[in-house]
């Protein structure tokens, strides 16, 4: 028997095998197809996907054989990746070279071997593609041609392995690294909007002077902008990675579009700009959707029309039913879009526009994520120098009847009273968070870290636990774990400025993100207030 000396390049050729990261991985579907269809096309009962390293060859496929491995010394592979073409072997037991390999003299009784290096782009064999017949043979050309092309896919399949994982690893890091940036800007955000919005609330007793007044208004305008520079990123990140939920509650969508205009007709008015809004009667707008999300698409289109029309023009916004579903429509008259640019209109950062109106190239492709993420669909249609019409179709859900509650008045201001625990380990954040709980008139409790929390919640009494996630001691997700097993029924609510993070277990009743504004902290409370009246 004579041993095949090494690779020239047995370095790089082990070092790209085990970039693959294939060795000792569970069979696949994609390689057992080609191991299977190079027996058939060859006539052998045995065929073989062989990976040689320093001490082996290791099948990652077999057909017709029990072993998963054999040494390197006796593989009839480890000639086969001397060669560039395929090494073919018709009788063994003739051949100096294997003769009394104990692979002919014993199981499988190997006679006919025929192996197609595997060569990854880079040149470098790494094992072969091989058939195995127990009686003497020999391929003819047409099965030495199918052989070659077999080998070929082997690699094409390894290659879009590897890719595949990179991808993956990239998301990974993409993900940490948007994780890591959401909370490291978050939490000072948290602080700037949270005391901008107390000192205006109040204006009389924090701002003495219209001065103060418009420096503070500056100061939240240029905050909430930031703010919303960060969402838009993360957003389209969360809808890419399949991790954006919906949330949907009983709204009446009319009422939410005349409350969301109003707000945007304030920037539309100081350009000149002129909003109409058509619809029909209120009452068939009752429907069960994300007003978050709804929001969010109305807020990214209309900003969009401001942005393009010109001074003096009219952006017409309408809602009708249609067939069950809601048909909303958004016209202006600004500049409108060519022909090239329309086709890329959803594409990520495209921008239609090079002049000083810059965003982040993301409003689109996220509209249209949230908008297919509710099931709903959408398109535009546009003309340079005349306008564009954006047209959403979503589909019109009925409200559960669960949901059909009537509140009055009463309800909503019984925040008052509620005892509050806030496990936050920043200063500022603890100041902040008192404050906004305190002028919702709660009684508040601060703990430093997770352990104190936990003491804290396990000893006392608190209509609702405000815990934030990264904790220097144990995670808020510990700490919420271990408050849960002594008190099931502990209303706890994540607060955090990392949008990505899990709860698995379902430890949180909800999750508030910062920066913490003051119309979410105020509807946790009434959900609060709720969940205490319905537990008696």
């Amino acid at each position: 028997m004579i041993v095949a000396p090494l690779h020239p390049n047995e370095k790089d050729r082990l070092r790209k095998l085990y970039e693959y990261d294939i060795l000792d991985t569970e069979a696949e579907q994609a390689f057992d197809d080609l191991t299977s269809l190079a027996s058939e096309i060859c006539g052998t009962p045995i065929s073989l996907i062989s990976l040689v390293d320093p001490d082996r060859q290791w099948f990652k496929s077999k057909i017709g054989l029990e072993a998963n491995e054999t040494e390197r010394d006796i593989a009839f592979c480890s000639h086969a990746v001397l060669q560039d073409e395929i090494f073919e072997v018709e009788d063994a037991s003739k051949d100096e070279r294997f003769a009394d390999n104990p692979l002919v003299t014993g199981s499988p009784d190997i006679r006919f071997y025929a192996g197609m290096p595997l060569k990854s782009p880079e040149g470098l064999p790494i094992g072969t593609l091989c058939v195995i017949d127990k009686k003497p043979n020999k391929l003819n050309d047409h099965q030495r041609k199918a052989l070659a092309i077999l080998s070929r896919e082997v690699i094409g399949q390894l290659e879009l392995r590897l890719k595949t994982k990179r991808l993956e690893h990239a998301n990974q890091q993409k993900t940490e690294f948007l994780s890591n940036m959401s909370h490291e800007i978050r939490t000072p955000l948290n602080a700037i909007i949270g005391f901008t919005e107390i000192l205006l609330a109040d204006k009389s007793s924090y701002l003495k002077n219209d001065k103060a007044i418009q420096y503070m208004e500056s100061i939240d305008f240029s905050g909430k902008h930031l703010l919303s520079m960060i969402n838009a990123v993360l957003d389209l990140s969360k809808i890419e990675a399949g991790k954006m939920d919906l949330e949907p509650a009983a709204i009446n969508l009319v009422d939410t579009m005349d409350n969301l205009l109003q707000m945007l007709r304030v920037k539309a008015e100081q350009q000149g700009i002129n909003i109409q809004h058509v619809h029909e009667s209120d009452s068939q707008y009752d429907t069960w959707i994300d007003s978050g999300k709804f929001s969010q698409v109305i807020i990214n289109l209309v900003n969009n029309a401001i942005k393009f029309s010109s001074p003096n023009s009219t952006i017409v916004i309408s809602l009708h039913v249609e067939n069950d579903e809601l048909k909303l429509e958004i016209v202006d008259q600004g500049i409108g879009i060519s022909k090239d640019n329309l086709a890329k209109i959803f594409d990520k950062y495209h921008q239609v526009s090079k002049s000083g109106t810059h965003g982040t190239g993301l409003g689109l492709s996220i509209t249209k994520g949230l908008v297919e993420l509710m099931g709903g669909r959408i398109s535009i249609e546009s003309e340079e120098g005349v306008g564009t019409a954006v047209t959403i179709l979503l589909p019109l859900q009925s409200i559960p009847e669960s949901s059909l509650v009537t509140e009055d008045k009463a309800e909503l201001d019984i925040a008052a009273g509620l005892n509050v625990l806030v496990v936050e380990d920043n200063k500022i954040n603890q100041i902040l968070a008192k404050a906004m709980l305190e002028n919702q008139a709660c009684l508040v409790d601060v703990a430093d870290d997770g352990l104190s929390g936990v003491d804290k919640a396990t000893k006392g009494s608190f209509d609702l636990i405000l815990m934030d996630i990264n904790l220097p001691d144990i995670s808020g997700l510990e700490a919420a774990e271990r408050i849960k097993k002594h008190n099931p029924n502990a209303n706890i609510v994540a607060l955090t400025a990392d949008i990505f993070v899990k709860d698995p277990n379902g430890l949180f009743n909800e999750k508030l993100t910062k920066p913490m504004t003051l119309e979410p902290l105020k509807a946790t409370l009434h959900k609060t207030s709720q969940l205490i009246q319905q537990r008696g």
